[in-house]
């Protein structure tokens, strides 16, 4: 059995010794790094991407929420407080677990079950953003339910099958965290490819491409060439 990968944020240095201590006796976990705050831990989590995330919600500055709001890789969250008041918010953000203070072995076993069941479902991880809301809660929207991504200004809006939603970045540095399944097919608009309904070529090298819902958006010349070598 393979360990989970986790990382603990908590701004309780007391609180992330006695989860990682728990986590040790009940074995098949691997800590691979811990904060104490919010603005250190989003830089962690991007780059060593674990399996799962115990977050505390109350800490200084940025909270549990806001934090997973500035994330570009989400991974499994399980929240760690000493607060039930927010347990309704967790879940509608698609935590996974829900974990009062002081956390019990019996109940932190049950919940790694639980996320080793998620996990297996997943025959490869899925690629999410947490989109948050006015109310400091939020969603989580999977890439692999996205079909167009289009820039307007400094802003992106992704479609997908339920409608559509905005987040606060450029196209460019977007674009540098999207696998193979995504292509930009011009200045402004990237695809994904699976979601493509029908190609068809147009004048100078360029394809017009049907995408879910009817829409028919264009493959530039310059983007057309590369298209070209990947697929002709």
């Amino acid at each position: 059995m393979t360990d989970l990968s986790c990382v603990i944020v908590d701004d309780e240095r007391l609180a992330r010794v006695e989860l990682t201590s728990l986590l040790t006796e009940i074995g098949g976990c691997r800590i691979i790094g811990e904060s104490g705050t919010a603005r250190a831990a989003i830089p962690l989590i991007d780059s060593l991407r674990p399996d799962l995330l115990f977050l505390d919600i109350n800490m200084p500055g940025t909270n549990g929420f806001e934090l997973l709001s500035q994330l570009n890789y989400c991974p499994l969250v399980v929240f760690v407080t000493a607060y039930d008041q927010y347990a309704i918010k967790a879940f509608e953000v698609h935590a996974l677990d829900y974990l009062m203070k002081p956390v019990r072995s019996q109940r932190l076993a049950a919940t790694l079950t639980l996320v080793r069941e998620r996990l297996s479902v997943r025959a490869t991880p899925l690629h999410q953003l947490f989109l948050p809301d006015k109310d400091g809660g939020g969603k989580f929207l999977s890439l692999e339910n996205v079909h167009l991504i289009r820039t307007y200004d400094h802003y992106l809006r992704l479609y997908h099958s339920a409608g559509s939603d905005m987040i606060h970045q450029s196209l460019s540095a977007f674009a540098k965290k999207l696998d193979t399944t995504f292509f930009q097919i011009n200045r402004s608009e990237i695809v994904r490819l699976e979601a493509v309904q029908n190609i068809g070529k147009l004048s100078r090298g360029r394809y017009a491409l049907t995408l879910p819902g009817g829409e028919v958006v264009t493959v530039s010349e310059s983007r057309g060439r590369v298209w070209r070598k990947m697929f002709d």
